[in-house]
This record gives structure tokens, C-alpha cells and sequence, in this order.
């Protein structure tokens, strides 16, 4: 059974919370999406440095997305670099704890959530969210999918799971009907 097989109904719950209904409603405000963004920003950074830990992301040129993170919040803000109101949460903090945590083994599983999102329905999102998305330029999209695919083992289904569990829990936090 694959990781997309061993996740696919959080895939499913996560796809149906109200921020992604309001983000394919084009109703969600752009200060949640900025704050999307920045949350993003924070985790993004712990999952690629504790990859980059164990060597995982040699062989992944251009899979790492903070840089185009920050250029899309800089944006969406005009500039400004502090944090918006919302910036910092509990449950955001207790993400980021948790993939301190973590081997990074077991971190690739999380870089498998995130960042094939983005290489996927990140595209779609392109299209839908009216809002700079330089996290979501790829050079080589399949050379990465496939790379990134071949490090990817069953026994990471338990940890793909629990980073679809977080993002189910920060979309609900950030935005809820």
C-alpha cells in the first residue's frame, strides 16, 4: 500500500475543511491566507532543516520552499516583515515541537504531506488564489516527484498520517464557518 493509499481519507478531511472550501470558494479572506502563508513559512523551515539533518534533500534540488514562502508573505504584506496578528499559535507551536522531535526519517514523511501538496494542488491553487505564489514555482516537478517518491517507504504511513492530522487541525484554527 503506497503513503497516497495509507492517507488518502485525511487527504479527503483535509480537502473538506472550511478554509479549503472557502480557498476553491475563492471566499477565504486574504488575511487568512496570509497567515496561512507565514504558519507555513515556520513549518516549512523545521521539516526541510530536519531533512537536511540526515542528508535527505541532496538529491531534491529545488524542493525546498522557504525562500519562495517569504517572498510571498513580504508581498502579501508590502513589505512589512512582522508577523500578523494571528502568527503565532498553539497548535502551530505544537507542530513545529513536534517535528523537532522526529527523526529525519520520519520528518520525510512530513516533506511528503507539504510539499507534494504543493507540487499537486498547489497548482490548482495558482490558479484560484489571487495572491503572489512563489512557493508553488517548481523548475524540475517530476524529477522532484520522482525523487522524492523513490525515498519514500510504507512504514512512513503512521507519520504522513499525523502531519495530515496537523493540517487538519491548523486549517480549522486559522479559519472555521
Amino acid at each position: 500500500m503506497s503513503l497516497k493509499d495509507i492517507t488518502a481519507d485525511l487527504h479527503d478531511l483535509a480537502e473538506n475543511t472550511p478554509f479549503m472550501k472557502a480557498v476553491f470558494a475563492k471566499s477565504l479572506p486574504m488575511i487568512i491566507w496570509t497567515e496561512w502563508t507565514y504558519w507555513k513559512l515556520l513549518f516549512y523551515y523545521q521539516i526541510e532543516q530536519k531533512c537536511d539533518e540526515g542528508g535527505l534533500l541532496n538529491d531534491l534540488q529545488g524542493i525546498k520552499r522557504c525562500e519562495g514562502l517569504w517572498k510571498d508573505f513580504l508581498e502579501l504584506r508590502n513589505g512589512d516583515e512582522s508577523p500578523t496578528a494571528n502568527s503565532i499559535n498553539n497548535v502551530l507551536v505544537e507542530y513545529e515541537t513536534y517535528i523537532k522531535s522526529l527523526t529525519p526519517k520520519q520528518a520525510l514523511a512530513h516533506l511528503y504531506v507539504w510539499h507534494m501538496g504543493d507540487l499537486y494542488g498547489g497548482q490548482m491553487i495558482k490558479k484560484i488564489v489571487d495572491a503572489p505564489h512563489n512557493s508553488l514555482e517548481f523548475e524540475n516537478p517530476r524529477e522532484l516527484m520522482t525523487n522524492l517518491r523513490a525515498k519514500l517507504t510504507d512504514d512512513l504511513g503512521s507519520e504522513a498520517r499525523t502531519a495530515f492530522e496537523f493540517a487538519i487541525k491548523m486549517m480549522k484554527e486559522l479559519y472555521s464557518e
